[in-house]
């Protein structure tokens, strides 16, 4: 599980006096008791336990690296998930990965932190597993695990009452569209009379496609249609905070065969989060 990755070092060193990925720094962690919320106590534990594992597997550099942003959190830094651009990814499962840390971002944004610190700071960690795995690209069954851990992690932090108790207003594309025709609008007008009925501060947006095209083009179309349905709500001017997933073909409302147009998959899902 190696890879040569001191610009990763150099990204989380910030103040930290640096080894050059030397496979000392989580010797220079151990000891340390981790302060603060219950999140960063178990995002802490979560970075030193991978940054563990890579050292036992002979990957220094990603033990350090690892290591540092376990550092970094005991001294306070709140810390997102790492960044996709501080990656090489192969570009067919770019897609994907943008999806998944979108949703994991979703989560953690709102309220996982608080909620379930535990799973949260699993997902967290579990997903920068599975971008050093990917980028790698070495072992598919090193990529399965990191993925897997990730998405029942992610599952977890998901199933929260708030989002149980969100309206949901769905406004539906044409196919291989991401603009909105006259019904759509409709559908956008009544979900901000809605939001502002309630007096909703969050929104969540999760974009849909069909099997009409390519899994990455779907992923795309969904992405886009995400961005129209925001485009639109701002333009009303209402004040609010969202939150945004795109899952492409990967969750119908109606499973299909491949090729298969069907409208209720081609649609965003507005849930107000009163």
């Amino acid at each position: 599980m190696k890879a040569k990755l001191p610009h990763l070092c150099i990204a989380v060193a910030g103040a930290l006096i640096l080894s050059g990925c030397s496979g000392m720094e989580l010797k220079r962690t151990d000891g340390i008791t981790p302060t603060g919320s219950a999140f960063g106590r178990a995002l802490f534990s979560e970075y030193v336990a991978y940054s563990r594992t890579e050292f036992n597997e002979g990957d220094y550099e990603n033990s350090d690296v690892f290591a540092l942003r376990a550092r970094s959190v005991a001294q306070g830094t709140v810390l997102e998930p790492e960044e996709m651009a501080t990656r090489t990814l192969p570009p067919a499962t770019v897609p994907e990965l943008t999806t998944a840390r979108g949703r994991l971002v979703a989560a953690l944004r709102g309220g996982a932190r608080e909620r379930a610190p535990q799973d949260a700071a699993k997902a967290q960690v579990m997903w920068e597993c599975w971008m050093e795995e990917q980028e790698e690209n070495n072992s598919a069954n090193d990529i399965a695990t990191c993925r897997t851990a990730f998405l029942a992690a992610l599952a977890k932090i998901e199933q929260t009452p708030v989002a149980a108790q969100a309206e949901t207003i769905t406004v539906y594309f044409d196919t291989d569209k991401a603009t909105l025709n006259d019904e759509a609008r409709r559908e956008v007008a009544r979900a901000v009379a809605r939001i502002r009925a309630l007096n909703a501060k969050s929104v969540v947006l999760e974009g849909h496609a069909d099997r009409t095209g390519s899994a990455g083009h779907n992923m795309s179309l969904s992405q886009n249609r995400v961005a129209a349905v925001r485009a639109a709500i701002q333009q009303a001017g209402v004040n609010v905070q969202f939150s945004e997933s795109a899952f492409g073909e990967t969750r119908p409302a109606v499973p299909t065969a491949e090729g298969v147009r069907e409208r209720r998959n081609r649609g965003v899902a507005v849930k107000i989060v009163p």
